[in-house]
């Protein structure tokens, strides 16, 4: 084996913590220029979730900072994830990538008519100047249910795999799938796609410090928030039959030190901040006193925030946790950034068909000090504790622990246990283990793509009209 050598660097969930950027963008230089003097090639990929909605700046800007962000470093692709994906409505995502300088590989989102966005393809070969030909396709995880919601067609990635490799195997020397699909989804890749020499993945933040092989294939993922990057690099030779034999020489994810930084960067994302907070400056409403909040026991935000869900919702009864409400409103101007510093979740409300023997379940639960005091994370949550549940049309007579059929009212009459109620929600609440009761329910419908944030705007104007 002859000593040419492609080096891939990859990052992955950055989840919009950009005062991390200018460290994370300072090492991947450093890597890249050593690399270059080596002679070396080099490929950079992004595997989504850069973007998040947390980060002022990509709040105001849509994403498209992150995408000049992107640009300027040099990204030869990316694909999304899931918060790129289901986060913007589909105008915004039509339009996130419009001024992007690489293309976004990604093979299993499609409109309903079948057809493909401009702003995607489905895979690349990357001819080299060494003559090694290098072929990626990327897949994000398919949230079937939020991306219908939003107008998109997310189909299933391994299906769209199969036609890839099918595709790139025969025509070039080096398969490279960018998978924003989990580390057990891609260990299930490599076993049945072993014709990939190379995933490099994300959604479920692993740090892989010397990567993972599963048969011949490697599998590399970067943690999140940029505190990695990672680096592979692969050596090559050309034989007579004009083919390579490439082998993996070395896997694994560096550590991005915070105190080392790019000053280039740094001032782009300055000029980018100050941007987006102008953009959010943009006055909603005027309260006339405070709303305030408190995560251990009922309050009035909270309850006007589940009132508002449930009235956006068109549903009998709501149920909201304190706990999404970061702080109080004080009296005076609300503006965009105020609205997105109490309520920074990409959360979105929902509805589901519930039982009352279902609800009163759920309402026992949401009492006990372990949920209320719970520190959530994931889900799209972005605060601390989960709180206090504040239910809108439904009260509790008496005693809260004897919670049963004759002391649960709702819009004034006894829950019946067997008769279907409809409850609006969190979205957050129908993933996952949180609230079994719920999250079971196949019935369920997902509002988007606005978030809590523009339900408390709504719901503020419409008291003032």
């Amino acid at each position: 084996m002859s000593n040419e050598k492609l080096r891939i660097l990859h990052t992955n969930d950055l989840h919009s913590n950009l005062e991390q950027w200018p460290a994370v963008t300072a090492l991947l230089k450093k890597q890249r220029n050593e690399a270059r003097q080596l002679q070396q090639e080099v490929l950079l990929f992004d595997i989504g979730d850069h973007c998040d909605r947390v980060h002022p700046m990509t709040e105001a800007l849509l994403g498209k900072g992150n995408v000049q962000l992107l640009n300027e470093m040099e990204y030869d692709a990316v694909t999304i994830g899931n918060n790129e994906g289901i986060t913007f409505s589909q105008e915004n995502l039509d339009d996130l990538y419009s001024d992007a300088a690489f293309p976004v590989i990604l093979s299993n989102l499609k409109y309903n008519d079948g057809s493909r966005p401009s702003w995607t393809i489905p895979h690349k070969i990357y001819h080299l100047k060494s003559g090694l030909k290098v072929g990626v396709t990327g897949v994000t995880i398919p949230f079937r249910l939020f991306y219908e919601t939003l107008g998109w067609n997310v189909t299933d990635p391994f299906i769209e795999l199969e036609k890839t490799v099918d595709e790139l195997r025969s025509q070039v020397d080096f398969l490279v799938c960018l998978s924003h699909l989990g580390l057990h989804e891609d260990e299930k890749m490599a076993k049945v796609f072993p014709s990939f020499d190379l995933i490099l993945g994300s959604h479920t933040h692993h740090v892989l410090n010397e990567g993972k092989k599963v048969n011949d294939t490697w599998i590399n993922q970067s943690g999140r928030s940029g505190a990695y990057i990672g680096d592979v690099t692969v050596r090559f030779e050309k034989k007579e039959n004009g083919r390579h034999v490439v082998e993996i020489e070395k896997v694994h994810s560096m550590k991005v030190d915070e105190a080392v930084r790019d000053k280039q960067t740094e001032k782009t994302l300055a000029n980018l901040i100050q941007e987006g907070n102008r953009l959010l400056e943009r006055e909603v409403t005027v309260l006339d006193s405070p709303l305030t909040v408190d995560w251990y026991k009922t309050s009035p935000f909270p309850v006007l925030l589940s009132e508002g869900v449930r009235e956006w919702c068109n549903a009998d009864i709501s149920m909201v946790n304190s706990g999404v409400i970061l702080d109080n409103l004080e009296q005076g101007p609300v503006t965009l950034s105020d609205l997105h510093t109490i309520c920074p979740h990409p959360i979105n409300p929902a509805t589901v068909m519930i039982s009352g023997e279902r609800l009163l379940e759920t309402i026992r639960q949401s009492q006990q000090k372990e949920m209320i005091h719970l520190a959530l994370k994931g889900f799209g949550f972005r605060g601390k504790v989960i709180g206090q549940m504040i239910f809108d049309n439904l009260e509790v007579i008496g005693e809260p622990r004897y919670i049963n059929e004759t002391n649960v009212l709702i819009n004034g009459f006894p829950l019946i246990r067997d008769q279907k109620y409809k409850l609006a929600t969190l979205d957050m609440f129908t993933l996952g283990h949180l609230y079994p009761t719920i999250s079971s329910i196949r019935e369920i419908t997902y509002y988007m793509p606005e978030f809590l944030r523009d339900l408390i705007a709504w719901k503020l104007n419409q008291m003032r009209e």
